[in-house]
């Protein structure tokens, strides 16, 4: 571990800085030093994250954008600057990240110990966990670990409450994957939440922002943007070797002064040691080339599809030889029997027969459980080989010797070089290998494409925010709802300060985009009544728009759901949880189901279900429609789809499994998975909102959502609650918990007092590490409710002794 680990790259040499030296560790004390060593297993830092950690941008507490390639050590900088915020300055940190794994991913395994161990809280939102605004914490600082979506809605909390979250100030924002500006929707969201800080930022508190970056063309105009410093450099850990397959032969690219592709064969495949069947089956040498680092090293399959993915992997264990069925055998078998456990007695027929051989496939038709299980015995060598889609390249890091990519296409497009250089990111392991690389399988009809896709530049980020109307009005109502904005101009200079406006006025100086926009937002939004009379040409929002951005709504969505809740609570079924279920499915959800499939679930409705079709206006005439045109007339198209989506939510409640569901409307299991989370989201929000709202006529809806969230949020609706606290554990599902409880493990206090060893020893597949930070994380959440409840009896006991001196003051005229 004491080894320097040196590389060089472009001619950069890297060296690390050794924990184990008496340097002050950039301001955090020497504990911190050796919670990396045994957490995370860094012992040392790359010349670029001291140069980074020492800029006078971060003396000076400007806020900070700094892009290198993937697998640079980007987290370990950011990790750094959060516990300084936390612990030196005391102050809450918000950690945006783009996807759900990441979320848990950094919480579990990043995060969690640290909290425990320098004492500052760890909070996970992300779909329907977290609370807003959330839990006052006066003892300790907060790092609140969200998606885009929910960081979003942090963001209002905080400035509606004067750059507070939970009763202290938020001292600096984190954004992963910041390139992600670029992108529809998301990318505007993304770009609204930042332009609202730096718009408070202004007026009042400083609020460091910190964004990490993929290396994008117009680095320097993001920086702008953010009032940013730009820190850029091209280093990777280990030497990346890129190759190109054509026909049976390997080339090496490489870069010529000007630019332009220059390859050079490197070898030849050779089939000798396949069969004729086994050549007729992998005729492109898929197998020969995860051969070739096996068995020691570790090999990720890029697969345009889903559906290629199980038919190449497949190709893999069929290719790559017997010896592997006898490498670490037991541990495989431990494997098998975890995705037993999670699959309710059932595990894909496909992963059975392939994890023998160290192959198996990773896409979102598995469920996030099994996804988990597959990557941590990746990660511990049991598997040699995945195969998996682009999305794990800009997910959680599994990093391997070599990175296949079987088509320069994702789906039916072309791969854009951004997504090219995640996935060959991957390759190389710090500590682990001394290189990595990638091989590109290209066709002949493809040889164009690929030259100008590997010779082009680096792309650049062009703002959406203008195209995304819906996210605009959440910008303005928000702005105007947490007191930032109040009139027009306000909003005028608040759209000036987004990227989108910045771009558009460098293409033409007199551009007057702002306020067309902001003129054109306010009046479809006094055309749908969210404002109410302005008072001294002040705007004033409704009360329904108010509860929107509290739930993080959309403004029509909001409006559509209020209709909906009233209509609904004048003849609410609540003989089971069908019609909350039913309610609880988002507007946007587009899962389509088989015709036939449909027809025969609404022929064969029972009871409840029945009951709640009819009241829904879904009769034998709008079955009667859809067996012959396909959809229904006299019906919302929302509304049909809102309830046949309830109806599998309801078998979950119901205790069937999501093997069995998943075969009943024909959909993969990890489908409904993600159902079920964005469900989770909406189900919270319609709390939120409800609560907001504080109208009589909807008064019992938190009460009824109070109950159905939690188990929304676990994704297993059918669980026994006992297994409920298990299963808010990172890395436990129903598989691990219901293990954990067979062997004792009942609450989150035997967790805690648990040894990782012991752990290990009766849980199935369980690594030492995952054990580690799942017992850490029992305690970290037990702590956190012991201290909420305390801070609880210390207000209340402050509040009745204030109420007892007034009882006395007024009793001295006796």
């Amino acid at each position: 571990m004491k080894r320097q680990l040196e590389t060089t790259f472009d001619g950069n040499s890297q060296k690390r800085l050794h924990v184990d030296d008496d340097n002050e560790f950039f301001g955090l004390p020497n504990k911190v030093k050796h919670l990396f060593k045994k957490h995370k297993r860094i012992t040392q830092l790359y010349d670029w994250q001291i140069e980074c950690l020492n800029l006078e941008a971060i003396k000076t507490r400007k806020n900070l954008v700094y892009a290198l390639p993937t697998s640079g050590g980007k987290t370990l900088v950011a990790e750094i600057l959060m516990l300084r915020e936390l612990i030196v300055h005391e102050r809450n940190v918000i950690f945006i990240l783009p996807y759900v794994a990441l979320v848990q991913e950094k919480k579990v395994q990043s995060l969690c110990p640290f909290g425990l161990n320098l004492e500052f809280n760890v909070e996970e939102y992300v779909g329907g966990k977290g609370k807003h605004p959330p839990l006052h914490r006066k003892r300790k600082s907060s790092l609140y670990v969200c998606t885009l979506e929910r960081g979003a809605g942090l963001v209002d909390c905080m400035l509606a409450d004067n750059g507070q979250l939970g009763g202290r100030s938020v001292g600096m924002i984190v954004v992963d994957e910041l390139h992600l500006l670029g992108e529809q929707k998301r990318g505007a969201l993304l770009e609204a939440t930042l332009t609202k800080v730096l718009n408070y930022n202004q007026s009042k508190y400083n609020i460091q922002i910190i964004g990490m970056s993929a290396t994008i063309g117009n680095m320097q105009e993001v920086g702008d943007f953010l009032n940013a410093y730009v820190y850029t450099r091209d280093f990777r850990p280990v030497k990346l070797t890129e190759t190109i397959k054509f026909n049976e032969e390997i080339f090496v690219i490489n870069k010529d002064i000007d630019g332009s592709l220059k390859t050079k064969l490197d070898r030849k495949l050779s089939f000798d040691v396949y069969s004729a069947d086994m050549k007729q089956l992998d005729p492109s040498g898929i197998g020969l080339l995860v051969r070739e680092v096996l068995p020691n090293g570790s090999c990720l399959i890029f697969c345009p599809t889903k559906s290629s993915c199980l038919s190449i992997a497949k190709i893999v264990y069929k290719t790559i030889g017997r010896e592997e069925t006898q490498v670490k055998l037991k541990e495989k078998e431990e494997l098998y029997k975890a995705l037993k456990e999670e699959g309710d007695g059932k595990v894909c027929p496909l992963l059975t027969r392939s994890i023998l051989f160290g192959v198996a496939y990773h896409n979102s038709g598995l469920t996030n459980a099994e996804r988990k299980l597959l990557e941590e015995a990746f990660l511990g060598g049991i598997l040699k080989c995945i195969c998996c889609t682009s999305t794990l390249a800009a997910g959680i890091n599994l990093p391997a010797q070599r990175v296949i990519i079987t088509s320069p296409y994702v789906g039916r497009d072309f791969i854009k070089r951004s997504t090219y250089r995640q996935m060959v990111g991957r390759a190389g392991r710090a500590g682990l290998t001394e290189s990595g690389d990638s091989v590109l399988l290209c066709q002949e009809n493809d040889k164009e494409k690929i030259k100008v896709l590997l010779e082009s530049g680096i792309e650049h980020i062009d703002s959406c925010l203008g195209t995304e109307e819906n996210v605009v009005f959440s910008m303005i109502l928000s702005s105007l709802s947490s007191g930032c904005t109040s009139s027009q101009q306000q909003l005028v200079d608040l759209m000036k300060r987004t990227l989108f406006v910045q771009q558009a006025e460098k293409r033409n100086v007199e551009c007057t985009v702002a306020s067309d926009l902001i003129e054109s937002c306010l009046d479809k939004l006094r055309s749908i009544n969210a404002f109410d009379e302005p008072v001294e040409d002040k705007l004033k929002l409704t009360t329904i728009a108010k509860a929107a951005v509290a739930a993080n709504l959309d403004i029509l969505e909001a409006q559509k759901l209020y209709t909906e809740l009233l209509e609904a609570s004048s003849a609410l079924i609540l003989t089971n949880k069908l019609h909350l279920l039913y309610l609880a499915v988002p507007y946007t959800e587009c899962i389509t189901l088989d015709r036939q499939n449909v027809l025969d679930i609404m022929t064969n409705l029972q009871g409840d279900q029945q009951a709640l079709a009819n009241r829904l206006g879904l009769n034998e005439l709008c079955i009667s429609q859809f067996y012959s045109y396909g959809r229904i007339k006299n019906v919302s198209e929302s509304i049909w789809k809102k309830f046949l989506m309830s109806l599998i939510l309801n078998d979950l409640w119901n205790k069937e499994s999501i093997w069995t569901v998943s075969k009943t409307y024909n959909l993969p299991r990890g489908t409904i998975h993600s159902f079920l989370s964005r469900t989770a989201s909406h189900a919270s929000s319609i709390l939120r909102f409800t609560e907001a709202l504080n109208d009589k006529k909807l008064d019992h809806f938190p009460m009824l959502f109070q109950n159905i969230v939690p188990k929304l949020n676990i994704g297993i609706l059918g669980s026994s609650s006992d297994l409920e606290s298990l299963m808010n554990l990172p890395s436990v599902r129903f598989g691990r918990a219901m293990q954990l409880y067979k062997a004792g493990y009942k609450t989150l206090n035997d967790v805690a007092k648990a040894n990782k060893k012991e752990l290990c020893k009766v849980i199935d597949h369980l690594p030492l590490k995952v054990a580690r930070e799942m017992i850490a994380s029992a305690k970290l959440i037990l702590l956190s409710e012991a201290e909420s409840l305390e801070e609880l009896a210390e207000s209340l006991r402050a509040d009745l002794n204030q109420s007892m001196s007034k009882s006395k003051e007024n009793s001295l005229w006796f």
